[in-house]
């Protein structure tokens, strides 16, 4: 007989939940806006507007992170830490 042992969510299938890999994302998307304005792509207006929205919305994310529910827990206990 196996023991049992429970999941957390880092060990389902699915992998973590979406909230975990949103501060990776908020990265990627600052270094192409400075990659874009660097090319000359985006003006500096553009590029510190959106850097600037990007670092907003990275803070709100890593605020509101407690308040996930989709590990059955409230504040990402150690099992879910990358």
């Amino acid at each position: 007989m196996e023991p049992i042992v429970e999941k957390t969510c880092c060990d389902t299938k699915s992998g973590c939940c979406i909230c975990r890999k949103m501060p990776g994302v908020f990265i990627v998307l600052v270094g192409v806006t400075v990659l874009l304005w660097a090319l000359d792509v985006l003006s500096s207006k553009t590029a510190g507007i959106t850097v600037a929205i990007l670092l907003i919305l990275l803070g709100l994310q890593k605020i509101f992170a407690g308040m996930c529910n989709c590990c059955g827990k409230s504040d990402h206990g150690e099992s879910c830490k990358n």
